[in-house]
């Protein structure tokens, strides 16, 4: 019960999110990031939500260790409300993992460890 009131709010919060953000600048990130050949993890989370923060040196982490295979880009879905429509962020935080084609091929709503991301990475051939 307590997990579903959780995900409630956090549903209610993100449907309840105000303006819009820097959808084009996402958007030309991912092109170009395309035209690299690297596959994309997008934090779709915000400013100031506890796990949200938490993922913070998780991406940082995955970007030293994967950064000739994967960008980590992190999208505050507060300020960019078109992104959150787009990729269909129902809480926060949401990862989207996108091949090298821009394809989704993983999701996962929450925090999401080092560890179970590499082990996801590792079984997709990253």
């Amino acid at each position: 019960m307590k997990n579903i009131l959780l995900f409630l709010i956090m549903l209610l919060t993100v449907a309840a999110l105000p303006g819009r953000g820097n959808a084009g600048e996402i958007d030309d990130a991912l092109s170009n990031v395309k035209k690299q050949g690297k596959a994309v993890m997008l934090e779709l989370g915000s400013e100031g939500c506890a796990p949200c923060e938490q993922m913070k040196p998780v991406m940082k982490k995955l970007s030293g260790n994967y950064k000739d295979s994967l960008e980590v880009i992190f999208v505050d879905v507060r300020k960019d409300r078109d992104m959150a429509k787009k990729f269909r962020v129902f809480a926060i935080p949401t990862q989207v993992f996108l091949d090298k084609t821009g394809k989704e091929f993983h999701r996962h709503m929450g925090y999401y460890s080092y560890d179970e991301i590499e082990a996801m990475l590792k079984k997709a051939g990253l």
